[in-house]
């Protein structure tokens, strides 16, 4: 697919020349590559047994970081490099072909991909969240990349190749089979926040390689995943989860508010009702972030809160701008204390105004 010819949009945006003002003291230079992370065998949870699936075992917690060392250690250098990118438009010219020699390394190992097959249900699930919740950092680059003309004809076949591996893997794992599974995995299938988080990485996916089928997939989940709210606009799955409840439903909405980008980049227009569950969630979302009180009544369990819980919000306001100002103002005002220039979440994906 050809510049001209492609007509799905990806979020990101670089600024002109002119909006960047970070300043470096060294020129960038483009570090060794990361080999590829492809044998994804045997791959655990890191919380212990409970109903709420809500308290990390550390030592669990810490073989999981160390077996994921080379993915982590991936998006690290390739976050830094859309930052960099989008705040030092000088470096553009070195940081585009650095981009695309570690993307093609991975993309060439098939990484990610290798050995799904040899983990038990729960396992092969938290394998592809790994791609998943991983997977803007990828794709973000891919977009700067693009966007600074730096993947050759070559390179391009091969990177969107891949991704489009990694979206279709999603797909499939999300997608219930046919036979009902055993009545022990048959939570796989419920709709929650994994699966909107799946649904965000095919549908970042999709506006790259030009696949509306994949977007189409993405865009029902939104659509489903929406239709799961309660009509107070909270998640029920979500706030099931005990002492980490405020994190799960404000975890949902990070990933239903990049789909939301996606949609409105592309021209999907949510349905009425849609638009009405949405500004319900968004609402009770900021609301149990100033007071999580709301939600610890409800689990019995004091909640986690963290600043950086509302990084969303600043990218969903964008969407209420015409249609819904007070809640646009709303989720900024809760959101007012927060930088977004420190979120990767966000980088290249608020417009200036």
């Amino acid at each position: 697919m050809t510049e001209a010819a492609a007509s799905l949009r990806y979020p990101l945006s670089l600024p002109e020349n002119s909006a960047a003002t970070a300043h470096y003291e060294k020129p960038f230079a483009c570090e060794k590559p990361v080999p590829p992370m492809v044998d994804m065998s045997n791959i655990g949870t890191f919380y212990k047994p409970g109903s709420t699936q809500s308290v990390v075992d550390k030592q669990a917690m810490a073989a999981y970081v160390k077996r994921n060392r080379l993915v982590d250690k991936t998006r690290a250098s390739l976050r830094q490099m859309v930052r960099r990118a989008v705040t030092s438009p000088n470096d553009r010219a070195r940081i585009g072909p650095c981009i695309m020699r570690q993307l093609v390394i991975w993309a060439k190992a098939d990484a990610l991909l290798g050995n799904l097959d040899d983990n038990d249900p729960k396992g092969r699930r938290q394998a592809i969240l790994i791609t998943a919740f991983g997977m803007k950092s990828f794709t973000d680059a891919y977009s700067v990349a693009l966007q600074l003309g730096a993947p050759t004809k070559d390179q391009r076949v091969i990177v969107e190749g891949w991704l489009g591996r990694l979206g279709d893997a999603i797909v499939a794992e999300f997608t219930p089979p046919s036979a009902p599974r055993p009545k022990r995995d048959q939570w796989l299938d419920r709709n929650a926040n994994t699966r909107y988080w799946g649904a965000s990485a095919v549908g970042l996916v999709a506006t790259l390689t030009q696949d509306s089928h994949q977007l189409d997939w993405a865009m029902n989940v939104l659509h489903t995943g929406l239709s799961e709210s309660a009509a107070d606009g909270g998640f029920p799955a979500e706030l099931s989860r005990g002492g980490r409840a405020l994190h799960y439903q404000i975890f949902a909405m990070k990933a239903l508010t990049l789909l939301v980008a996606i949609a409105d980049e592309n021209g999907r227009a949510l349905s009425s009702e849609d638009e009405q569950r949405l500004a319900a969630a968004a609402r009770f979302s900021a609301d149990a972030y100033e007071k999580p009180e709301i939600i610890a009544k409800r689990t019995g369990q004091e909640q986690l809160k963290k600043p950086e819980m509302v990084d969303w919000m600043l990218l969903l306001s964008q969407h209420f701008v015409t249609g819904n100002p007070d809640l646009m103002t709303r989720l900024r005002t809760v959101a007012s204390n927060f930088d977004p220039s420190e979120s990767d979440y966000l980088i290249g994906f608020v417009k200036p105004e």
